[in-house]
């Protein structure tokens, strides 16, 4: 299936056809990738704590469902979403998902605020940055809670040491890193309200996990 001409960034499309067991090796396989992910999911369960009622999520992307098989574990019912039948094959093995579906988070299925809370991890990071509050906003729209999603930052030694590297000239591999300016920019241009930031680790790991909210509508 060729992708639309109304795609505009490759994370959109670029996971449809490829070995997704060998990516999520790749990811979190190994002794600190793996303590990564652990304290990424902790993060994520405490920005999920005060998600009441069916306590309904939407993982998207889910990938092959590693997150929503630990959220699934502490009592979230798991909607997953993704745009690869690879991962959704593999996500549909963990068994735990309440119902996962092929979906493009840019024409999203759903109706408006159909879950308690969106889940959007490992995403953001890839969508160029005019398409990133239209994004969020999408996402947010889609939940009667919060949409918890995580960002890049460059709040870290690494960075720093990235940062030295390039003023010697050595070339590094970099995505788009939000300062908390150009993170609140985006929100404000989303028409969301950011609530919380929550650093997975401070100084070392650059993820931040976000807790964006629509706004109240003004009378």
């Amino acid at each position: 299936m060729p992708a639309p001409a109304t795609a505009d960034y490759d994370a959109r499309w670029g996971y449809r056809h490829f070995d997704a067991r060998r990516y999520e090796r790749r990811r979190y396989g190994g002794l600190v990738r793996g303590l990564n992910l652990r304290l990424l999911e902790r993060v994520l369960a405490r920005a999920l704590a005060g998600v009441d009622g069916r306590r309904l999520v939407l993982d998207v992307p889910c990938g092959t469902g590693i997150i929503g098989d630990y959220l699934s574990a502490r009592g979230f019912q798991i909607v997953g979403a993704d745009i690869s039948p690879a991962m959704l094959e593999v996500a549909a093995e963990r068994g735990h998902a309440l119902g996962l579906l092929r979906a493009d988070l840019e024409a999203p299925p759903w109706r408006p605020r159909s879950f308690d809370a969106v889940v959007c991890v490992r995403f953001l990071m890839h969508v160029p940055a005019p398409s990133r509050p239209r994004v969020l906003r999408t996402l947010a729209g889609l939940t009667h809670g919060p949409l918890i999603a995580t960002v890049c930052h460059p709040y870290t030694v690494k960075s720093v040491g990235r940062s030295m590297r390039r003023l010697l000239g050595r070339p590094t591999k970099r995505s788009p890193r939000l300062t908390r300016r150009a993170l609140a920019a985006e929100v404000e241009a989303a028409d969301l309200t950011l609530e919380r930031v929550i650093p997975v680790l401070p100084l070392l790991s650059e993820v931040w996990v976000v807790v964006l909210r629509n706004r109240a509508p003004t009378t």
